[in-house]
């Protein structure tokens, strides 16, 4: 299994961060059929991260394609980019293995 992470630092107001986090989580699963799990750090920064189970590279390879193709997607991040939400220099992107 594979486990799919996206990490995001909040710049902006934290509930229009925090609405927003939870409308591109069902965005993407919308457009993939992959469930994505929306979790806010406790503690220290406000950090938000969407996370995603998948059985392999390929199936990760496969929604990456979907989300890419995706109008709804693109117009999500356009305005989390415009409302300065995320600080963009904190994103970050991971991709796990279970053992």
């Amino acid at each position: 299994m594979i486990i799919f992470s996206t990490r995001a630092r909040v710049a902006g107001a934290v509930p229009e961060a925090v609405a927003w986090a939870a409308e591109i989580a069902q965005v993407v699963t919308k457009a993939t059929g992959v469930a994505i799990e929306v979790a806010t750090r406790m503690g220290g920064h406000n950090d938000i991260i969407w996370v995603s189970r998948l059985d392999n590279m390929a199936a990760l390879e496969a929604l990456m394609e979907k989300v890419q193709g995706d109008p709804n997607y693109h117009a999500a991040i356009k305005t989390a980019q415009e409302k300065q939400l995320f600080d963009s220099l904190s994103v970050e992107q991971a991709f796990w293995r279970t053992i």
